[in-house]
């Protein structure tokens, strides 16, 4: 696992939940969009205070966008599950969908 790939992925993942662009993630947090797209594709880590500033944009823990699939235990999907659920919130439809798809699982 490369680290920095890892992390892109998430805040890109994250990025779109929220219905945000590079664009508009990049003028959030006060960097140029290259600079997100290099993030997201895992060329470049970003710097602590941009790490708080991506998280906060993305109504996020730091933690979460460290949260890795390899890694995670029952807990942790848990928690994941919960996360891209408030993310949905507002978005009744896909709420639906996904609790049929739940219910036909059990």
């Amino acid at each position: 696992m490369e680290l920095k790939k890892e992390l892109g992925k998430n805040i890109q993942k994250y990025r779109k939940l929220n219905k945000i662009t590079q664009e508009k993630l990049a003028e959030l947090i006060g960097v140029e969009i290259n600079s997100i797209s290099s993030i997201e594709t895992g060329k470049y880590f970003p710097s602590p205070d941009n790490l708080v500033k991506i998280a906060t944009a993305l109504n996020l823990n730091i933690s979460t966008l460290f949260c890795f699939k390899e890694n995670l235990s029952c807990e942790d999907y848990i928690e994941e599950i919960k996360n891209d659920i408030k993310l949905l919130s507002s978005d009744k439809s896909k709420l639906i969908s996904i609790s049929s798809f739940i219910k036909q699982l059990l």
